[in-house]
C-alpha cells in the first residue's frame, strides 16, 4: 500500500515534467526530472517506450533566450564566472566526446530496438553540444570561426582522471566496438563506461548542483536553466536505456556480465572523485556546496542504479 501511494504521488510531477516545454522547465526543479530514473528502476520501461518518450520530449536550441544570461554575466564577479567556466568547459568538452564517440555503440547494438534508441541518443547529444557552444559564443562571447575551434579554445586544463575517462576510456572502448561489432563484452563495457559512469554519475551529478545552484539564485528564467533542464530531461532517458540493458546483461549470464561490470566501475572510480574536485574550492564554497557533497550524491546515485542492475560493487 505504501509502494502504491508512492507511486501515485510521482506519477502528477513525472507528467508535468513529462510535456513540459523549454519555458515550463523554467519552473521545474532537477529532482523532479530525476524522478524518471527513480520511477525506472520500479517499472523499467522498454526500448520503445524510450523511443517514444524520445518523440514526445523535442526541443529547440534555437528557441532559447540567452538575453538574461548576458545581463548577468556582465555584472558577475570574477569568482562567479570562473567557477562556472570551469563547470561549463567540463560539460562542453565532455558533450562533444560523448557525441564523437557514440556511432560504434549503435553499430554494435545487439537488437533493432536498442539501435532505434541509440540513434536517438545521437541526436540528443549533439544537440547538447550546439547548446553550449551556443552558450559560449552569446553569453561568454568567445570568438571563433567554428565549433572545433572554440572547443580548442575551452577545452578544460583539468586532472588526468577527466582526461583519461573522455580521451582514453571512451574513445578506446568505442574502437574495439569499431573494429569488431559483435563484441558483445565491448559493448556492455561501453554502456557501463558511457550511461553508468558518465551519464548516470558524473552528468546528473554536476547537472543536479548546477541546475539546484540557479533555482536558489532566482535564475530560472535564464535561457541556460531552460535548456539544461532539457539536457537533464534527455540524460533520464539515456540512464534508464544504460540500466536496462545491463540489468538484461546480468540476468542473462551473470557469470560474464557482472564482473565485467564491477571491475569496469571500479576501474573508472578514482575518474569519477577527480573530475567532480574543482581547482578553487571556492566554486563550490561560494555556493554553499563542497566536494564531498557532490561525491556523496554521486555514490549514492551509482548505488541505487547499481542495485537495480542486478549487481554491487563489494561483490
Amino acid at each position: 500500500m505504501e509502494l502504491k501511494s508512492r507511486r501515485e504521488q510521482l506519477e502528477p510531477a513525472l507528467a508535468r515534467v513529462a510535456r513540459a516545454d523549454l519555458r515550463e522547465l523554467g519552473d521545474i526543479r532537477i529532482d523532479d526530472v530525476l524522478l524518471f530514473i527513480d520511477r525506472g528502476l520500479e517499472n523499467m520501461p522498454s526500448y520503445m517506450d524510450l523511443y517514444r518518450r524520445w518523440e514526445s520530449q523535442q526541443w529547440a536550441v534555437s528557441d532559447l533566450d540567452f538575453g538574461p544570461d548576458r545581463e548577468n554575466w556582465l555584472s558577475a564577479s570574477q569568482l562567479d564566472k570562473d567557477a562556472t567556466l570551469w563547470g561549463r568547459r567540463l560539460f562542453f568538452t565532455g558533450e562533444e566526446r560523448v557525441t564523437a564517440t557514440l556511432a560504434p555503440f549503435v553499430w554494435a547494438a545487439p537488437t533493432p530496438e536498442i539501435e532505434v534508441f541509440l540513434s536517438t541518443q545521437m541526436v540528443d547529444e549533439a544537440r547538447h553540444t550546439v547548446f553550449f557552444d551556443r552558450w559560449w559564443r552569446e553569453v561568454v562571447q568567445t570568438e571563433a570561426p567554428d565549433m572545433r575551434s572554440l572547443l580548442e579554445q575551452v577545452r578544460p586544463d583539468v586532472n588526468e582522471g577527466y582526461n583519461t575517462l573522455f580521451y582514453e576510456r571512451l574513445p578506446g572502448i568505442a574502437q574495439r566496438m569499431a573494429s569488431d561489432p559483435r563484441d558483445l563484452d565491448a559493448f556492455i563495457e561501453g554502456i557501463t563506461i558511457y550511461h553508468i559512469v558518465v551519464e548516470a554519475t558524473l552528468a546528473l551529478t554536476g547537472q543536479r548542483f548546477e541546475l539546484e545552484s540557479m533555482r536558489e539564485l532566482g535564475f530560472t528564467h535564464f535561457g541556460f536553466y531552460q535548456g539544461f533542464t532539457a539536457v537533464a530531461r534527455d540524460e533520464s532517458r539515456h540512464v534508464n536505456f544504460g540500466i536496462k540493458v545491463l540489468q538484461e546483461a546480468v540476468r542473462q549470464d551473470p557469470e560474464r556480465f557482472a564482473p565485467l561490470i564491477q571491475r569496469t566501475l571500479i576501474e573508472c572510480l578514482p575518474l569519477i572523485s577527480g573530475t567532480l574536485e574543482p581547482p578553487d574550492p571556492r566554486y563550490f564554497t561560494e555556493f554553499g556546496r563542497s566536494h564531498e557533497e557532490l561525491l556523496q550524491f554521486a555514490m549514492t546515485s551509482l548505488n541505487k542504479r547499481l542495485h537495480a542492475i542486478g549487481i554491487n560493487l563489494a561483490a
